[in-house]
């Protein structure tokens, strides 16, 4: 809209029956799409990322539309997911994403009425807007509960991402439509965030490698293993296939958050440069070895953190772009630790916003026991396909939501544990060897 001086208008001339508005200024057409939001600086990774999808002519000749732009930071909170997005390999689902928050119609800010109403995107899912009650309501933006293949039940959002995009700026007009900007990215629940894709993204290959050597490719691909897999990995009784349910293994002794997404894992990811400092041949040409340093690096999600009086749970959900919550003293069990008194790990804050993670209880003069926190990424969830019966426990974890409907961290528990419902990846920058005392100290 063109600046006018107070009212717009500077005098009103009647002729006959018509009247004559003199404005103080040439009155102009808006620009296209990607002109307007070039002019906004919190909106520049979005127009990056429209060119990066090969999606500009797509987006300055589409008319009749809405945008949702997420801002500059929403995307730096995809972490190591925008990361991949904008690999070569990540251009197909990168697009999915910005025709995801393009909606078919336009809709301004006075149309959003209150409560929630689904619109179709031109990636051809649905997303929602809610008003929530009140003066001065708040509108979100969020994956609606119910997508093909992806059944989350009556109140879970199908992507599996609690918090809703917030709408922040609303109604700037294009030669096409409308831009309102969002201050998150809302992920389309058929856009699969696998723990490889994040580590593709991360740019260090290594620990993926050595997964698929170890017989550990189901956690990277995300999905349930095999009976033979679970075998070969040797985690019989500690994790659980699917032809014998699916549910991880015999710590959750109550009903969990298995009951509603498959179960997932956070992995920590050593940088390429560090598995250069380690005698990575010797871990190669022994399974057993090879497979206790890669499970010290796999958190399994889980509803409960076994704690001690030197331990305490995770006072907040896990920020955004992150896998887990981290904090002084949060101590999460690992794949290794059924096995091993020393296969829990602990998270350390240093001061500086940064974390240390390191194998908890372990003290010896050399080795490699902890490491500083870099990079993280969440995978998506991976609800459960086999029915409705699988969900029923939800009302169980979910707390209610107060008027408006918006499933903010603070209503919902799911992240109970510490840990997203989809795991995700955590670069470190040191290999974690596993501990154990000398015979002196035993």
């Amino acid at each position: 809209m063109p600046a006018f001086r107070k009212n717009g208008i500077d005098a009103i001339v009647k002729s006959g029956k018509s009247i004559i508005y003199l404005l103080s200024s040439l009155l102009s057409p808006p620009e296209d799409v990607l002109q307007t939001a070039v002019s906004d600086l919190q909106l520049s990774t979005f127009v990056a990322a429209v060119y990066a999808a090969d999606l500009d002519r797509f987006v300055k000749k589409t008319p009749g539309v809405s945008y949702f732009m997420p801002r500059n930071r929403a995307f730096s909170n995809l972490g190591l997911g925008m990361k991949y997005l904008l690999l070569p390999e990540g251009k197909d689902e990168l697009r999915k994403v910005i025709r995801y928050h393009v909606v078919d119609s336009i809709v301004y800010s006075g149309d959003m009425e209150r409560g929630a109403k689904a619109y179709r995107t031109l990636e051809g899912g649905d997303i929602v807007v809610r008003r929530a009650k009140g003066r001065n309501a708040s509108l979100t933006l969020s994956s609606p509960t119910r997508w093909e293949g992806y059944d989350s039940g009556e109140d879970l959002p199908s992507n599996g991402e609690l918090r809703p995009a917030h709408i922040a700026k609303v109604d700037a007009l294009t030669s096409t439509g409308v831009i309102h900007t969002v201050d998150s990215v809302v992920l389309p629940a058929d856009v699969s965030l696998t723990i490889a894709k994040l580590i593709r993204g991360s740019q260090h290959r290594t620990m993926a490698d050595l997964m698929i050597r170890a017989g550990l490719g189901w956690i990277l691909e995300g999905r349930e293993p095999t009976t033979d897999e679970v075998s070969e990995s040797m985690l019989n009784g500690i994790v659980r296939s699917r032809e014998d349910g699916g549910k991880s293994g015999d710590r959750d002794s109550q009903p969990d958050i298995d009951s509603l997404a498959m179960p997932s894992y956070t992995v920590l990811v050593p940088t390429d440069k560090a598995f250069s400092r380690l005698n990575v041949t010797q871990y190669l040409n022994d399974k057993a070895a090879l497979l206790d340093l890669l499970k010290l690096h796999i958190i399994p999600t889980q509803p409960n953190i076994p704690t001690t009086g030197s331990t305490k749970a995770p006072a907040e959900p896990p920020r955004d772009g992150q896998p887990l919550s981290m904090g002084d003293d949060l101590v999460y069990y690992t794949l290794l630790s059924d096995k091993s008194k020393y296969g829990d790990i602990a998270f350390r804050a240093t001061g500086d916003n940064s974390y240390l993670v390191g194998i908890r209880g372990a003290r010896r003069k050399t080795g490699n026991d902890a490491a500083r926190v870099g990079d993280g990424g969440r995978a998506s969830v991976r609800w459960r396909r086999s029915g409705r019966a699988g969900l029923s426990g939800l009302k169980k974890h979910k707390a209610e939501i107060p008027d408006g409907g918006e499933a903010n961290d603070d209503n919902l528990d799911l992240w109970r544990g510490g840990l997203t419902l989809g795991g995700g990846v955590l670069v470190i920058d040191s290999v974690l060897v596993p501990f154990e005392p000398s015979w002196f100290n035993r």
